[in-house]
């Protein structure tokens, strides 16, 4: 384990929010950042993202298959993001954690397959089942690699990353010139404990952000937001929701059913940026 202080203002001080499979995810006391102070270390996190197996009081599985159903949602936000100016053909697209491809798949229907899109994935199981669907998929070291690009996605990846700033920082060196920046992530730091998405599924996950944090980070690194959508957070485990239905119908069962049912937050967030010349 190893005990880390809060990535983006460096504060010492924090306060427990929850703890969850043996880990505490703590909040910031300065800047309100949620995240986990006693986590893996990074050869163990790096290992757990190429197997896609999280292991604290109890072991689960992050690999997940195939879900033909976000392609909707993610056309929905590629019209959102891109409006009417369309993406021109022959742009390069990178998209990082590609995970089993949905996004990419969305990329080249919203172009028409005008735009030359791969994906880096460290999850072995992910990386086979995307360039089954004959997706340009393969897992590269970011740092070493010289290719640039005009647009840079990263979605569902900010909050398992150690050190987001760091890890934003070195994507500028593969933005080519008015290069952009497609990071998805949630905006649910500023949440009271009781009312947070769970489970938080730690370590997997890392951090938890809101938009006031994110931007900042952004801006600090010299990008600029060109804009800023959310949408209803719509990631529900629908295995989760029956467990909580049973609580709920057994006496002496304490369920969470209610905080599904109780109004869908616009919590996944969208942020369009592009480097300062």
């Amino acid at each position: 384990m190893k005990i880390v202080n809060c990535y983006n203002c460096g504060a010492q001080k924090n306060s427990l929010y929850a703890e969850e499979n043996g880990f505490s995810l703590v909040k910031c006391d300065v800047c309100g950042l949620l995240f986990v102070e006693n986590r893996p270390d990074d050869s163990e996190i790096s290992q757990a993202h190429k197997q896609g197996k999280h292991s604290g009081i109890q072991e689960f599985n992050m690999t997940g298959t195939f879900d033909g159903g976000k392609i909707p949602q993610y056309l929905h936000v590629l019209r959102d993001l891109f409006g009417g100016e369309g993406l021109c053909e022959g742009k390069t697209w990178l998209d990082i954690g590609c995970g089993h491809g949905e996004f990419m798949v969305a990329v080249q229907q919203y172009s028409s397959g005008k735009v030359l899109i791969k994906g880096t994935e460290p999850n072995v199981y992910k990386q086979k089942s995307a360039q089954k669907r004959g997706l340009n998929v393969t897992y590269f070291d970011l740092e070493s690699h010289e290719e640039k690009y005009d647009v840079i996605s990263m979605l569902n990846v900010y909050s398992h990353l150690p050190d987001p700033p760091n890890f934003l920082n070195s994507l500028k060196n593969l933005l080519k010139p008015d290069g952009e920046l497609i990071l998805e992530t949630g905006d649910t730091a500023d949440f009271p404990a009781k009312d947070h998405p769970r489970p938080f599924y730690l370590p997997d996950h890392l951090s938890f952000a809101s938009e006031k944090i994110v931007i900042e980070i952004l801006k600090r690194l010299n990008f600029e937001i060109l804009t800023v959508n959310k949408y209803p957070f719509m990631q529900i485990n629908l295995d989760r929701i029956a467990r909580e239905v049973i609580k709920a119908i057994l006496p002496r069962r304490k369920s969470r059913i209610r905080h599904y049912f109780k109004g869908i937050p616009h919590t996944d967030m969208f942020i369009r940026a592009t480097l300062k010349t």
